[in-house]
Protein backbone atom coordinates (compact mmCIF):
# COMPACT_ATOMS: atom_id res chain seq x y z
CA UNK A 1 0.00 0.00 0.00
CA UNK A 2 1.62 2.91 -0.97
CA UNK A 3 1.66 6.38 1.40
CA UNK A 4 -1.63 8.09 -0.36
CA UNK A 5 -3.53 5.35 0.48
CA UNK A 6 -2.32 5.42 4.02
CA UNK A 7 -2.93 8.92 4.59
CA UNK A 8 -6.88 7.82 2.79
CA UNK A 9 -7.15 4.92 5.33
CA UNK A 10 -5.73 7.10 8.30
CA UNK A 11 -8.10 10.10 7.50
CA UNK A 12 -11.22 7.63 7.08
CA UNK A 13 -10.45 5.79 10.32
CA UNK A 14 -10.19 9.12 12.59
CA UNK A 15 -13.67 10.17 11.31
CA UNK A 16 -15.72 6.76 11.62
CA UNK A 17 -13.82 6.91 15.10
CA UNK A 18 -14.58 11.04 15.76
CA UNK A 19 -18.02 9.96 15.02
CA UNK A 20 -18.54 7.41 17.33
CA UNK A 21 -17.15 9.66 19.87
CA UNK A 22 -13.09 8.91 20.14
CA UNK A 23 -10.13 10.78 19.21
CA UNK A 24 -6.23 9.57 18.35
CA UNK A 25 -3.61 10.66 20.92
CA UNK A 26 0.30 9.72 21.42
CA UNK A 27 -0.88 6.77 23.57
CA UNK A 28 -3.92 5.60 21.06
CA UNK A 29 -7.61 5.66 20.40
CA UNK A 30 -9.24 7.91 23.57
CA UNK A 31 -12.89 8.73 24.41
CA UNK A 32 -13.74 11.78 23.37
CA UNK A 33 -15.17 15.22 25.48
CA UNK A 34 -17.38 17.53 24.22
CA UNK A 35 -20.77 18.07 24.89
CA UNK A 36 -24.31 16.70 25.02
CA UNK A 37 -28.42 18.26 25.61
CA UNK A 38 -30.36 16.76 27.76
CA UNK A 39 -33.50 16.91 29.69
CA UNK A 40 -33.54 17.81 33.61
CA UNK A 41 -36.01 16.35 35.90
CA UNK A 42 -37.78 20.05 35.78
CA UNK A 43 -38.02 19.76 32.42
CA UNK A 44 -35.19 22.21 31.28
CA UNK A 45 -33.00 21.58 28.17
CA UNK A 46 -29.47 21.85 29.18
CA UNK A 47 -26.15 21.13 27.88
CA UNK A 48 -23.49 19.23 29.83
CA UNK A 49 -20.54 17.69 29.35
CA UNK A 50 -19.74 14.29 28.49
CA UNK A 51 -18.90 12.31 29.78
CA UNK A 52 -18.98 13.92 33.16
CA UNK A 53 -16.94 13.25 35.96
CA UNK A 54 -16.71 15.88 38.65
CA UNK A 55 -20.39 16.67 40.26
CA UNK A 56 -21.34 18.98 43.25
CA UNK A 57 -24.76 19.05 44.50
CA UNK A 58 -25.95 21.66 47.01
CA UNK A 59 -28.01 18.91 49.58
CA UNK A 60 -27.23 15.68 50.64
CA UNK A 61 -30.22 13.80 49.23
CA UNK A 62 -28.38 14.11 45.47
CA UNK A 63 -24.70 13.90 47.25
CA UNK A 64 -25.30 10.21 48.56
CA UNK A 65 -27.24 8.74 44.95
CA UNK A 66 -23.95 10.40 43.89
CA UNK A 67 -21.71 8.42 45.90
CA UNK A 68 -23.74 5.40 45.55
CA UNK A 69 -23.88 5.04 42.09
CA UNK A 70 -20.61 7.38 40.68
CA UNK A 71 -18.37 7.93 43.84
CA UNK A 72 -15.38 8.06 41.86
CA UNK A 73 -17.31 11.79 40.61
CA UNK A 74 -18.41 13.40 43.52
CA UNK A 75 -15.79 16.47 44.46
CA UNK A 76 -17.35 17.01 48.07
CA UNK A 77 -19.47 15.92 50.82
CA UNK A 78 -22.37 18.89 52.03
CA UNK A 79 -21.03 18.80 55.71
CA UNK A 80 -18.12 17.50 57.37
CA UNK A 81 -17.51 13.80 58.40
CA UNK A 82 -17.51 12.60 61.68
CA UNK A 83 -14.67 9.52 62.05
CA UNK A 84 -17.65 7.56 63.21
CA UNK A 85 -19.40 8.34 59.47
CA UNK A 86 -15.67 7.46 57.89
CA UNK A 87 -15.27 4.32 59.72
CA UNK A 88 -16.81 2.55 57.11
CA UNK A 89 -15.92 4.66 54.13
CA UNK A 90 -13.21 3.32 51.26
CA UNK A 91 -10.16 5.24 51.80
CA UNK A 92 -10.31 7.86 48.61
CA UNK A 93 -13.61 9.41 49.99
CA UNK A 94 -12.39 9.73 53.81
CA UNK A 95 -10.81 12.97 52.86
CA UNK A 96 -13.28 14.27 50.30
CA UNK A 97 -13.95 18.04 51.84
CA UNK A 98 -17.10 19.47 53.10
CA UNK A 99 -18.50 22.25 50.35
CA UNK A 100 -22.23 22.89 52.13
CA UNK A 101 -24.98 23.42 50.60
CA UNK A 102 -28.67 24.76 50.66
CA UNK A 103 -30.85 22.77 52.17
CA UNK A 104 -31.82 22.70 56.26
CA UNK A 105 -28.05 24.02 56.97
CA UNK A 106 -27.92 26.78 53.99
CA UNK A 107 -24.20 26.71 54.43
CA UNK A 108 -23.24 27.03 50.75
CA UNK A 109 -20.76 29.05 49.24
CA UNK A 110 -21.23 30.00 45.48
CA UNK A 111 -17.48 31.17 45.57
CA UNK A 112 -15.95 27.79 46.87
CA UNK A 113 -18.61 25.53 44.86
CA UNK A 114 -16.95 27.19 41.67
CA UNK A 115 -12.89 26.84 43.13
CA UNK A 116 -13.95 23.32 42.80
CA UNK A 117 -14.63 23.11 39.08
CA UNK A 118 -17.47 21.13 39.12
CA UNK A 119 -18.91 20.27 35.71
CA UNK A 120 -22.57 20.37 37.01
CA UNK A 121 -24.00 21.26 40.20
CA UNK A 122 -26.97 19.11 41.04
CA UNK A 123 -29.92 20.61 42.80
CA UNK A 124 -32.55 19.09 44.67
CA UNK A 125 -36.23 20.63 44.20
CA UNK A 126 -39.49 19.70 44.61
CA UNK A 127 -40.59 18.96 41.05
CA UNK A 128 -43.32 15.94 41.65
CA UNK A 129 -44.78 18.20 44.28
CA UNK A 130 -44.77 21.38 41.90
CA UNK A 131 -48.47 21.29 41.50
CA UNK A 132 -49.89 24.22 42.56
CA UNK A 133 -48.37 27.56 40.61
CA UNK A 134 -46.78 28.85 43.41
CA UNK A 135 -44.66 26.43 44.30
CA UNK A 136 -44.04 25.91 40.55
CA UNK A 137 -42.54 29.47 40.09
CA UNK A 138 -40.59 29.44 43.85
CA UNK A 139 -38.74 26.18 42.04
CA UNK A 140 -38.55 28.06 38.79
CA UNK A 141 -36.89 30.99 40.76
CA UNK A 142 -34.72 28.94 42.96
CA UNK A 143 -33.46 27.11 39.55
CA UNK A 144 -32.71 30.81 37.56
CA UNK A 145 -30.88 32.26 40.54
CA UNK A 146 -28.88 29.31 41.29
CA UNK A 147 -27.80 29.13 37.76
CA UNK A 148 -27.17 33.07 37.36
CA UNK A 149 -24.50 32.56 40.28
CA UNK A 150 -22.91 29.24 38.83
CA UNK A 151 -22.28 30.93 35.63
CA UNK A 152 -21.52 28.63 32.74
CA UNK A 153 -21.20 25.19 35.05
CA UNK A 154 -24.70 23.90 34.25
CA UNK A 155 -26.99 23.77 37.44
CA UNK A 156 -29.08 19.97 36.78
CA UNK A 157 -32.61 19.78 38.45
CA UNK A 158 -32.88 16.72 40.11
CA UNK A 159 -36.60 15.76 41.78
CA UNK A 160 -36.16 16.30 45.95
CA UNK A 161 -35.50 12.56 46.55
CA UNK A 162 -35.89 12.38 50.24
CA UNK A 163 -39.13 10.08 49.79
CA UNK A 164 -37.77 6.36 50.42
CA UNK A 165 -40.76 5.60 48.30
CA UNK A 166 -40.34 7.88 45.50
CA UNK A 167 -36.50 7.83 45.35
CA UNK A 168 -36.40 5.66 42.11
CA UNK A 169 -36.68 8.00 39.06
CA UNK A 170 -33.94 10.69 40.68
CA UNK A 171 -31.65 7.45 41.35
CA UNK A 172 -32.08 6.41 37.65
CA UNK A 173 -31.69 10.11 36.79
CA UNK A 174 -28.71 10.43 38.16
CA UNK A 175 -27.80 7.07 36.98
CA UNK A 176 -27.92 8.22 33.21
CA UNK A 177 -26.62 11.36 33.65
CA UNK A 178 -23.51 10.26 34.96
CA UNK A 179 -23.37 7.47 32.28
CA UNK A 180 -23.84 4.72 35.37
CA UNK A 181 -27.24 3.10 34.20
CA UNK A 182 -26.41 -0.15 35.11
CA UNK A 183 -25.28 0.99 38.75
CA UNK A 184 -28.33 2.97 39.30
CA UNK A 185 -30.59 0.20 38.02
CA UNK A 186 -28.90 -2.29 40.81
CA UNK A 187 -30.13 0.28 43.47
CA UNK A 188 -33.73 0.60 42.19
CA UNK A 189 -33.96 -3.18 42.49
CA UNK A 190 -32.75 -3.46 45.28
CA UNK A 191 -35.16 -0.61 46.92
CA UNK A 192 -37.97 -2.21 45.28
CA UNK A 193 -37.09 -5.56 46.36
CA UNK A 194 -36.88 -4.51 50.44
CA UNK A 195 -39.61 -2.59 50.25
CA UNK A 196 -41.98 -5.01 49.19
CA UNK A 197 -40.38 -8.13 51.13
CA UNK A 198 -41.20 -5.92 54.06
CA UNK A 199 -44.92 -4.71 53.10
CA UNK A 200 -45.92 -7.70 52.05
CA UNK A 201 -45.37 -8.74 55.83
CA UNK A 202 -46.52 -5.35 57.55
CA UNK A 203 -49.21 -5.33 55.77
CA UNK A 204 -51.19 -8.22 57.25
CA UNK A 205 -50.63 -6.77 60.31
CA UNK A 206 -53.55 -6.03 62.19
CA UNK A 207 -53.60 -1.88 63.69
CA UNK A 208 -54.51 -3.03 67.24
CA UNK A 209 -50.76 -5.47 67.03
CA UNK A 210 -48.72 -3.01 65.20
CA UNK A 211 -45.72 -1.52 67.50
CA UNK A 212 -45.54 1.58 69.27
CA UNK A 213 -42.83 3.81 68.28
CA UNK A 214 -41.14 6.95 69.21
CA UNK A 215 -38.35 8.59 67.48
CA UNK A 216 -35.87 10.50 69.42
CA UNK A 217 -34.28 13.34 68.52
CA UNK A 218 -31.69 16.05 69.91
CA UNK A 219 -29.42 15.00 73.07
CA UNK A 220 -31.92 14.78 75.20
CA UNK A 221 -34.21 12.95 73.19
CA UNK A 222 -36.85 15.54 73.29
CA UNK A 223 -37.29 16.01 70.20
CA UNK A 224 -39.36 14.36 67.75
CA UNK A 225 -41.61 13.50 64.52
CA UNK A 226 -44.90 12.50 63.66
CA UNK A 227 -45.91 9.94 61.44
CA UNK A 228 -46.05 11.70 57.78
CA UNK A 229 -42.76 13.09 58.30
CA UNK A 230 -40.13 12.63 56.20
CA UNK A 231 -37.32 11.95 58.61
CA UNK A 232 -40.06 8.91 60.26
CA UNK A 233 -40.83 7.80 57.57
CA UNK A 234 -39.23 4.59 58.17
CA UNK A 235 -41.37 4.05 61.03
CA UNK A 236 -44.55 4.39 58.60
CA UNK A 237 -43.21 2.35 55.65
CA UNK A 238 -42.40 -0.67 58.11
CA UNK A 239 -45.24 -0.96 60.11
CA UNK A 240 -44.75 0.73 62.99
CA UNK A 241 -47.47 3.57 65.20
CA UNK A 242 -45.66 6.26 65.37
CA UNK A 243 -46.70 7.54 68.72
CA UNK A 244 -46.22 11.26 68.62
CA UNK A 245 -49.44 13.41 68.77
CA UNK A 246 -48.00 16.66 67.56
CA UNK A 247 -48.35 19.05 64.52
CA UNK A 248 -46.42 17.94 61.08
CA UNK A 249 -43.65 20.62 60.75
CA UNK A 250 -42.03 21.59 57.40
CA UNK A 251 -38.79 21.99 56.89
CA UNK A 252 -36.13 20.55 59.34
CA UNK A 253 -38.47 19.36 61.25
CA UNK A 254 -37.93 18.17 65.38
CA UNK A 255 -40.51 19.17 67.50
CA UNK A 256 -39.77 19.99 70.88
CA UNK A 257 -41.76 17.44 73.22
CA UNK A 258 -42.21 16.98 77.05
CA UNK A 259 -41.26 14.38 79.49
CA UNK A 260 -44.63 14.16 80.36
CA UNK A 261 -45.61 13.43 76.82
CA UNK A 262 -43.55 10.53 76.34
CA UNK A 263 -44.27 9.31 79.21
CA UNK A 264 -48.11 8.97 78.23
CA UNK A 265 -47.23 7.98 75.05
CA UNK A 266 -44.91 4.93 76.67
CA UNK A 267 -43.74 3.76 73.37
CA UNK A 268 -42.37 0.03 72.91
CA UNK A 269 -39.62 0.98 70.86
CA UNK A 270 -37.67 3.99 71.09
CA UNK A 271 -35.31 4.60 67.75
CA UNK A 272 -32.55 7.44 67.55
CA UNK A 273 -29.75 8.81 65.53
CA UNK A 274 -28.35 10.35 68.59
CA UNK A 275 -25.37 8.42 69.55
CA UNK A 276 -25.31 10.81 72.78
CA UNK A 277 -28.82 10.03 74.20
CA UNK A 278 -28.67 6.27 73.03
CA UNK A 279 -25.44 5.85 75.43
CA UNK A 280 -26.91 7.73 77.98
CA UNK A 281 -30.78 6.66 78.48
CA UNK A 282 -30.68 3.49 80.30
CA UNK A 283 -29.13 5.58 83.31
CA UNK A 284 -31.41 8.05 82.99
CA UNK A 285 -33.88 7.70 85.77
CA UNK A 286 -36.44 10.07 83.58
CA UNK A 287 -36.80 7.70 80.94
CA UNK A 288 -36.63 4.14 83.15
CA UNK A 289 -40.74 3.76 83.43
CA UNK A 290 -41.04 3.82 79.53
CA UNK A 291 -41.78 0.43 78.04
CA UNK A 292 -39.10 0.46 75.56
CA UNK A 293 -36.59 1.51 78.17
CA UNK A 294 -37.34 -1.68 80.39
CA UNK A 295 -37.46 -3.88 77.87
CA UNK A 296 -34.44 -2.58 76.41
CA UNK A 297 -35.96 -1.95 73.07
CA UNK A 298 -34.26 1.10 72.23
CA UNK A 299 -32.21 1.61 69.18
CA UNK A 300 -29.72 3.26 67.36
CA UNK A 301 -29.40 3.96 63.65
CA UNK A 302 -26.20 3.15 62.33
CA UNK A 303 -24.40 6.19 61.60
CA UNK A 304 -21.44 5.10 59.11
CA UNK A 305 -20.79 6.38 55.91
CA UNK A 306 -24.74 7.53 55.85
CA UNK A 307 -27.26 7.07 58.87
CA UNK A 308 -29.54 4.22 58.24
CA UNK A 309 -32.59 6.18 59.25
CA UNK A 310 -32.85 9.70 59.37
CA UNK A 311 -30.67 13.01 58.58
CA UNK A 312 -30.06 12.83 55.50
CA UNK A 313 -33.79 11.62 54.50
CA UNK A 314 -33.15 10.05 51.07
CA UNK A 315 -31.09 6.72 49.44
CA UNK A 316 -29.16 6.29 52.42
CA UNK A 317 -32.82 5.24 54.52
CA UNK A 318 -33.18 2.27 51.63
CA UNK A 319 -30.65 0.12 54.10
CA UNK A 320 -32.93 1.28 57.22
CA UNK A 321 -35.48 -0.74 55.85
CA UNK A 322 -35.01 -4.52 56.55
CA UNK A 323 -33.14 -2.95 59.85
CA UNK A 324 -36.18 -1.60 61.20
CA UNK A 325 -38.78 -4.30 60.05
CA UNK A 326 -36.51 -6.62 62.03
CA UNK A 327 -36.36 -4.47 65.20
CA UNK A 328 -40.31 -3.84 65.04
CA UNK A 329 -41.08 -7.43 63.99
CA UNK A 330 -38.31 -9.80 64.81
CA UNK A 331 -40.78 -13.02 64.83
CA UNK A 332 -42.16 -11.67 61.53
CA UNK A 333 -38.83 -11.33 59.99
CA UNK A 334 -37.23 -14.50 61.34
CA UNK A 335 -36.34 -15.07 57.37
CA UNK A 336 -34.45 -11.72 56.65
CA UNK A 337 -30.80 -12.36 57.24
CA UNK A 338 -29.55 -8.89 58.15
CA UNK A 339 -26.09 -9.96 57.76
CA UNK A 340 -26.98 -10.81 54.22
CA UNK A 341 -28.18 -7.18 53.50
CA UNK A 342 -25.95 -5.46 54.99
CA UNK A 343 -22.80 -6.77 53.51
CA UNK A 344 -24.18 -6.56 49.83
CA UNK A 345 -25.79 -3.53 50.36
CA UNK A 346 -22.13 -2.08 51.55
CA UNK A 347 -20.44 -3.78 49.14
CA UNK A 348 -22.37 -2.35 46.12
CA UNK A 349 -23.58 0.78 47.12
CA UNK A 350 -21.13 2.11 49.73
CA UNK A 351 -18.05 0.18 47.92
CA UNK A 352 -16.93 -0.92 51.24
CA UNK A 353 -16.42 -4.89 51.84
CA UNK A 354 -17.25 -5.79 55.58
CA UNK A 355 -16.45 -9.16 57.10
CA UNK A 356 -18.25 -10.80 59.32
CA UNK A 357 -17.39 -9.45 62.47
CA UNK A 358 -17.95 -6.03 61.27
CA UNK A 359 -21.32 -6.80 60.31
CA UNK A 360 -22.33 -8.09 63.95
CA UNK A 361 -20.73 -5.10 65.05
CA UNK A 362 -22.71 -2.50 63.36
CA UNK A 363 -25.73 -4.57 64.70
CA UNK A 364 -24.86 -5.04 67.83
CA UNK A 365 -24.20 -1.34 68.56
CA UNK A 366 -27.59 -0.30 67.09
CA UNK A 367 -29.03 -2.23 70.10
CA UNK A 368 -29.88 -5.47 68.20
CA UNK A 369 -29.29 -8.47 70.74
CA UNK A 370 -28.19 -11.79 69.42
CA UNK A 371 -31.30 -12.94 67.99
CA UNK A 372 -31.89 -10.68 65.93
CA UNK A 373 -28.66 -10.99 63.75
CA UNK A 374 -28.40 -14.06 61.22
Amino acid sequence: MNKNHLVLVAAVFLIIASGVGYYLTETGLTLATGNTTIVDMADRNLTVPSPITKVLSTSPTATVIVYMVAPETLLAFNYETTTEEQKYMSGPYKGLPSVGGWYGAQSGSYEQFISMDPQVVLESVAVSNSTSSSTHAATTSTLNERQRKFGSIPVVAVDDNSNIITVNPSIEFIGKLLGKEEQAKKLTDYNTRIQKEVTDVVSTIPDSEKVTVYYAEGSTGLQTEPSGSVHGQLIDLCGGKNVADVQLQGGTGKTEVSMEQVLKWDPEVIITTEPTFYKGIYGNSSWSSVSAVKNKRVYLSPQSPFKWFDRPTGANMIMGIPWVAKILYPDKFQNLSLVNEVKNFYSEFYHYDLSDDEVKKILEESGMDSSMIN
